[in-house]
């Protein structure tokens, strides 16, 4: 089933789901990560430098989620505008997803980590590691949010 058009609206709602269900997948893997190569999570570390203190890890996935959130619904209301990036198949979702992630990386990640955790840029190996999270980021919100459209478009084609 191919996808036309969604409103803004919806693209809100979808989005900010997708963006939760991406931020868990991107949440885990970075925790996975950063317990493999001895390190504190990234998001915690922000909490931290924010002065969450001893909430820091609390702190730090609330920020995840919040920003997982916006990104997220910000991604798929832009898609509702843009027609070359509707999310109208599965297909189209995974490229437009990764673009997404790269996004995301670009005007997030990579400015908060210059400002509050510099040396998590000049690492190659965390650099590279949070640029792919960020693409899978993308392509998870991508897909969660093509599935919650197409059910919502049959739930509509039904009543």
């Amino acid at each position: 089933m191919q996808l036309s058009e969604y409103s803004v609206s919806r693209g809100l709602r979808v989005g900010a789901l997708g963006g939760v269900v991406g931020s868990v997948v991107l949440g885990v893997f970075a925790g996975l990560g950063s317990v493999a190569m001895g390190q504190e999570v990234f998001y915690v570390t922000v909490a931290k430098k924010l002065g969450f203190g001893e909430a820091s890890i609390a702190g730090g996935w609330a920020l995840h989620f919040l920003v997982g959130i916006v990104a997220g619904a910000t991604f798929v209301v832009v898609t509702s505008r843009v027609k070359i990036l509707t999310l109208s198949t599965v297909r189209r979702g995974l490229w437009v997803g990764a673009l997404a992630g790269v996004a995301v990386w670009v005007l997030v990640y990579v400015p908060v980590t210059g400002i509050l955790v510099p040396t998590d840029l000049t690492d190659a190996t965390f650099a590279v590691g949070s640029f792919i999270l960020h693409i899978v980021y993308g392509v998870v919100t991508a897909v969660v949010s093509v599935s919650l459209l197409r059910r919502s478009a049959k739930t509509s084609i039904r009543v």
